[in-house]
């Protein structure tokens, strides 16, 4: 167990059910976020909603100033366990903010992979959000994701 209450997992991003303890599932089900800065290449979309997928340990961001636009995600720690401890020593990360990492789909046959050099970070507090890029390569761009089981 990592100091944030993420399970320690070794590179594969675990699918379970919500209920399980992490500290990113103590969001509530639905919340509305704000990027005051909008995302990376996408400035305009300043307002999200952030929901928990039922029965997984992922997280559902659509923009509400476009709800075309939508993004998968995970927390960073069940992606490479220690990330947000390593942005948090980096100044890059404030205690009790959450690290997401957005996850897409890329190849054939399809892998999915998550975005470690552009991690969400997340004050479910304050209801504010903003997108870091970090010219790292300790956070690669591209890391492969694989399910567990």
């Amino acid at each position: 167990m990592t100091r944030s209450g993420e399970p320690a997992l070794t590179g594969h991003l675990k699918f379970v059910p919500a209920c399980e303890d992490r500290s990113v599932s103590q969001a509530p089900i639905a919340a509305e976020i704000v990027f005051p800065d909008g995302l990376v290449g996408l400035p305009a979309l300043v307002h999200h909603r952030l929901s928990g997928v039922p029965e997984t340990a992922l997280y559902e961001i659509v923009s509400s100033d476009d709800p075309t636009m939508g993004f998968i995600a995970a927390a960073a720690d069940n992606v490479k366990p220690g990330t947000s401890d390593r942005l948090r020593k980096l100044g890059l990360v404030d205690e009790g903010e959450w690290v997401l990492a957005i996850l897409a789909v890329h190849g054939e046959p399809p892998a999915i992979t998550a975005n470690l050099a552009g991690p969400l970070v997340i004050d479910i507090q304050k209801a504010t959000a903003r997108q870091l890029v970090v010219e790292d390569p300790e956070f690669p761009l591209q890391v492969p994701v694989a399910e567990e089981g």
